[in-house]
């Protein structure tokens, strides 16, 4: 504990202060068990950046490992590095698809 923090909390006033804490219940929505078809496709491009940035530590990783002599199998860096690459292209090429889906359906009149 710092001095500044032992200070804080020896103080009669500190005492008397209590944290602010919201009932967090009263702030969220009713949890829904049925799923939706937004919450299906949000579910699955959470998953799809999940496993992009699992694949892109998983190769700086190897990088790191090889660099340090740690491996010393070439290939499978190389190979965790394309993975890794082909991931984030395809993780942009779907984020940009949907951007432009976006844009044209709000340019549609009703």
């Amino acid at each position: 504990m710092s001095a500044i923090t032992a200070l804080i909390n020896t103080t009669p006033a500190a005492a008397e202060i209590q944290p602010f804490a919201p009932n967090l219940q009263l702030i969220q929505p009713p949890h829904e068990e049925k799923e939706t078809p937004f919450s299906s496709f949000f579910n699955a491009a959470l998953n799809v950046l999940n496993d992009t940035n699992s694949m892109v530590a998983d190769a700086q990783q190897m990088q790191l490992d090889f660099a340090t002599g740690r491996i010393d199998d070439i290939l499978a860096v190389q190979m965790a590095m394309d993975r890794a690459s082909n991931a984030v292209n395809f993780t942009s090429q779907v984020t940009n698809r949907i951007i432009e889906s976006y844009r044209e359906i709000m340019r549609m009149q009703i």
